[in-house]
């Protein structure tokens, strides 16, 4: 399920809110939540033979905006833009690969050409 992702699909933050809700006699009671773009893999979440990360897109249903528990959020993701409405998931978050991936597309935009 999501090939490389292992069962794990990563949405886009959008806001992080904390809420309180003040009718209730213990105003202790804080809810941290996350409302984030929930995304889909490309190619059922195979690792790419060009560059070795997976692609995600966002979603085209009704279900793309939702508010979750932060608390249920596994770890970080870093989203690489490739085109429109498309990212490539680089869960290694290291800046060698960060930098050859975006480089490679900056070239590949501007007509300069890299392969």
């Amino acid at each position: 399920m999501y090939g490389a992702l292992r069962g794990r699909l990563p949405p886009k933050l959008v806001a992080l809110l904390k809420m309180r809700d003040y009718r209730c006699d213990n105003t202790d009671t804080v809810r941290r939540v996350a409302g984030v773009q929930m995304l889909t893999p490309v190619n059922s979440g195979r690792l790419s033979d060009q560059h070795g990360l997976v692609t995600v897109q966002m979603r085209e249903d009704a279900r793309g905006f939702t508010i979750v528990d932060i608390g249920t959020i596994l770890g970080l993701a870093h989203l690489i833009p490739e085109e429109d409405r498309r990212w490539l998931v680089n869960s290694r978050i290291d800046l060698r690969s960060f930098n050859e991936v975006y480089y490679g597309i900056r070239m590949r935009e501007s007509g300069l050409g890299y392969t």
